[in-house]
């Protein structure tokens, strides 16, 4: 029984160290998939109220992202736009399903949204937070080299928050077209 028990404790402790050894080995060249990046991002919304940015308002992004498999993967991107007298933070939660997600190379991908943010809003009462949230469909491709990847995305929002908004600053006609887009860097740790 002794021989037995010895016999086993060796082959697990020769399987475990063999297991480390291969770790160490692989540890060295290989990244995990969390990436952190930065984005240069737009809220384009049209049409809007004076106050609501446009394509031409151009923001900064911090982002995080991590990738589940090769074809499923979340992200979640932190904004702020403050030019030309509007200002917007917000927040996006995003699901992303596509090709090439977790593997060097090109990537494309689509998926659900989520947003939540908070516009200053300038009436005849002064100056107001307006806070927007909801639902969009997002779509992006990029490429992965190494450990850099860059990706161009874009969200297409549902606009009855705007929409609502824009009524109620008398801008009411056209339902607006609400869109955020980025052109974003990360790096994969």
């Amino acid at each position: 029984m002794k021989a037995i028990v010895f016999r086993s404790v060796c082959t697990l402790a020769l399987l475990a160290s063999s297991q480390l050894a291969f770790a160490a080995d692989t540890s060295k060249d290989d990244f995990t998939n969390f990436r952190f990046g930065i984005a240069a991002t737009t809220l384009d919304i049209d049409p809007g109220a004076d106050y609501f940015p446009s394509s031409d308002d151009t923001g900064v992004s911090l982002f995080a992202e991590f990738p589940q498999t090769d074809h499923a993967a979340s992200r979640f991107l932190m904004y702020r736009i403050h030019q030309d007298g509007k200002d917007v933070t917000g927040f996006e939660t995003q699901l992303m399903w596509g090709w090439g997600l977790s593997q060097p190379g090109f990537r494309l991908y689509t998926g659900p949204a989520w947003h939540r943010e908070k516009i200053v809003l300038q009436g005849n009462s002064g100056r107001q937070i307006g806070v927007f949230n909801g639902w969009g469909w997002q779509i992006g491709t990029g490429y992965q080299l190494g450990a850099v990847t860059l990706d161009i995305a874009g969200t297409f929002r549902d606009d009855q928050d705007y929409r609502n908004q824009n009524r109620r600053s008398g801008a009411a006609g056209q339902r607006p077209n609400v869109w955020l887009t980025s052109a974003l860097i990360s790096y994969r740790f």
